[in-house]
């Protein structure tokens, strides 16, 4: 036998999904697919890994994403491929490639998939980690921007969360803000360029506006006082973010104004917006997005204005565990069978209940009474469904309220109709 220190674990970075986790895992998938389709968002799923040009082009490649975390290799064919770190660029493509720009606008679409990223691994930071996002493309439209902040938000506001909406406008590669901008933020980095981390230092040439999302203790007391944005817009990107921030305020969704906030990503554009929960510790985002105007060219496609964003399922689970949001198996019955004559019955009976609609489950060890009603508890099930020779004799059921220990003999004909009833 192989010695326990041999045994294969999960890779370092990785989390395997177990019960009863699992069920409120996929539940708050399921109902983030519900809540994006209700907003007429179509489902859309892209390959694992795509060319490594893609992102290079699209996220950037002076980004810290594509030039340390991106688990990229070359396949037989010779060629350079990538496990997607992040969802746009791949939706963008996929939209580009099959023309789907071409028919009604905008693009409205959502996805829910594993990502990758070769980082240091921490609470709520993993190398593969799934996130859930909905993509607008076709329109530059403030309300398209207000449309898909608001979903986001209800949705985390559905799962049971209170994040913090962060806002923010960066302005426009092409537009004459984020140049003069640029400039004036070069300035003042190569001032305090002692202070930066080196790392950061490294940026001011190639990526300067990324100084803003450094997680250096240096440097983010460096960029405390650095000039802002939103002071420098031009009147095209100034009138639009008003124009958003409108909008959200005729939606009701309440928003924190954060100059600093630039994202993470080279291909964003005017709004950015992010949601954060002070719970989560440094790692306080859930996730966040933003305009992406120009991502579509950088990939060789036509101009196809765009805006999504991506959050992420680990960072929220955690949020709801430390409130101590609980989720759980969606059994409400569970058939609990004394006696060998009233096993096959008892499968019979859950059976029913499940092509019924109500969730119900049963043991299959020939276990006592008393170790199946430890197992109905353990379920999560409100009742407890106890089949034995009498009630079989009599075609009835002995059903049991697990909450309150409440009791009563009804007839099986009647069980559905009681469990609904609650």
């Amino acid at each position: 036998m192989a010695n326990e220190r041999d045994s294969l674990r999960a890779p370092k970075g990785t989390n395997d999904i177990l019960p009863p986790g699992s069920f409120r895992w996929e539940a708050l998938v399921r109902l983030a697919q519900d809540t994006f389709e209700q907003a007429g968002y179509a489902p859309v799923e892209t390959p694992t890994f795509e060319d490594t040009a893609l992102f290079e082009r699209g996220v950037g490649e002076t980004s810290e994403v594509v030039t340390k975390q991106m688990y990229s290799f070359e396949d037989l064919g010779g060629r350079s491929l990538t496990l997607r770190p992040e969802g746009t660029a791949g939706v963008v493509r996929a939209v580009i490639e099959h023309n789907l720009h071409r028919g009604a606008l905008p693009v409205k679409l959502h996805y829910s998939s594993w990502m990758f990223r070769q980082e240091r691994p921490q609470r709520g930071r993993y190398r593969q980690f799934f996130q859930v996002g909905i993509e607008a493309m076709g329109t530059d439209s403030p309300s398209v921007d207000a449309e898909v902040i608001e979903v986001g938000d209800r949705f985390l506001r559905s799962a049971g969360s209170t994040p913090t909406l962060l806002l923010n406008s960066i302005g426009h590669p092409a537009a004459d803000c984020r140049a003069g901008y640029n400039q004036v933020l070069v300035d003042f980095l190569r001032a305090h360029e002692g202070d930066l981390a080196p790392e950061d230092g490294k940026r001011i040439d190639t990526n300067p506006l990324r100084t803003f999302d450094s997680k250096e203790e240096a440097t983010i007391a460096v960029m405390a006082s650095a000039p802002v944005i939103t002071d420098h817009l031009c009147g095209a990107c100034a009138e639009h973010f008003e124009d958003v921030k409108a909008h959200l305020d005729a939606l009701g969704v309440v928003y924190t104004l954060e100059p600093r906030l630039v994202r993470g990503l080279d291909y964003y554009t005017r709004t950015a917006f992010e949601f954060v929960w002070s719970g989560l510790g440094s790692q306080n985002a859930m996730g966040g997005g933003g305009r992406y105007d120009g991502l579509a060219e950088m990939i060789g496609g036509d101009p196809l204005p765009g805006i999504g964003f991506a959050l992420g399922v680990d960072r929220i689970l955690l949020a709801l565990n430390d409130a101590g949001i609980e989720g759980g198996p969606k059994v409400d019955v569970y058939i609990v069978a004394q006696g060998d004559e009233t096993a096959a019955e008892a499968l019979v009976l859950a059976t029913r209940l499940r092509r019924a609609g109500i969730g119900a489950d049963l043991d299959h060890t020939m276990r006592g009474m008393k170790g199946q009603m430890k197992e109905a508890a353990r379920s999560g099930a409100r009742f407890a469904a106890i089949l034995g020779s009498d009630e079989l004799a009599a075609g009835e059921i002995t059903l049991r309220d697990l909450t309150s220990g409440d009791q009563e003999r009804v007839p099986a004909t009647d069980l559905e109709s009681k469990v609904r009833a609650g």
